[in-house]
């Protein structure tokens, strides 16, 4: 049995032992390599998603804990400030959970899927431009 082999930029999909991609020149990829990276996606995703969830639980202790006489920490920060590092949160989340949903796509078909890459990407390009204006504006 031949391995399939794909082309990571368009949809071209191939049994021929072909090196590169007839229809954009790039490198085709075997079912394996991509399962592999699929598995890698699966990982760096889930270590994303269980650290933002818990660093968002040991902040929200500090927030709520802040009040107390005697605290150690304080946050100085208003609602605005809380709402945007939630959200931050929660886009860093988004991509880990994109990173998933994409590398449990890849492991089971043996193949990208476009649209959650894209997702992956835009999620990954929100972030730079906050960080961006965040640094900007400091």
């Amino acid at each position: 049995m031949s391995k399939r082999l794909s082309c990571p930029k368009c949809p071209f999909e191939t049994d021929e032992p072909l090196a590169k991609c007839p229809n954009c020149g790039r490198r085709l990829q075997s079912a394996t390599k991509v399962r592999v990276l699929g598995w890698l996606l699966v990982l760096i995703g889930g270590g994303l998603v269980i650290f933002m969830t818990g660093l968002g639980i040991v902040l929200a202790g500090i927030i709520s804990q802040s009040d107390q006489p005697g605290s150690s920490s304080r946050f100085t920060g208003g609602p605005q400030d809380v709402f945007f590092i939630y959200a931050i949160f929660g886009l860093v989340i988004a991509f880990g959970l994109a990173s998933i949903v994409g590398g449990a796509w890849q492991i089971w078909y043996g193949k990208p899927n476009r649209k959650v890459m894209f997702l992956m990407f835009l999620v990954a390009g929100i972030l730079v431009v906050i960080g961006s204006a965040v640094q900007y504006l400091s």
